[in-house]
């Protein structure tokens, strides 16, 4: 029974440490895509009378919201199969500086689509 457990145990951690990476990765590649994909998005807003900065700055800090709440959940997963109080207590500081980071950076991105509105319209 506690050859079991223990095999269990290390299957979760692997599991665990899985997903941990899968979702650094996905947090990786919206920001990857994003900044790869801004010259397209140079050439399809010269067509508009949007300021073309502020619109690349939405774009940009969207992929990086999305981005951040990835990193985040990878955090928690990293730390769930390591419960130590050095690793909640790390956790704890990242989550608190992600969420400082998210807060402002949804801010900023409220402002700039308010901004944006008007402009789009015809």
């Amino acid at each position: 029974m506690l050859i079991n457990t223990v095999l269990a145990e290390e299957l979760l951690q692997d599991a665990a440490i899985l997903l941990k990476i899968g979702l650094e990765l996905i947090a990786i590649l919206i920001v990857a895509i994003a900044v790869v994909t801004i010259p397209k998005r140079i050439r399809g807003y010269r067509r508009r009378s949007a300021t073309l900065e502020q619109l690349i700055r939405l774009d940009l800090g969207l992929s990086l919201a999305l981005s951040l709440e990835f990193l985040l959940a990878a955090d928690v997963v990293g730390t769930a199969i390591s419960p130590s109080w050095d690793a909640v207590a790390k956790l704890a500081a990242i989550t608190g500086i992600r969420t400082f980071l998210n807060f402002f950076l949804h801010r900023e991105l409220k402002e700039l689509q308010e901004i944006q509105t008007p402009l789009k319209s015809p």
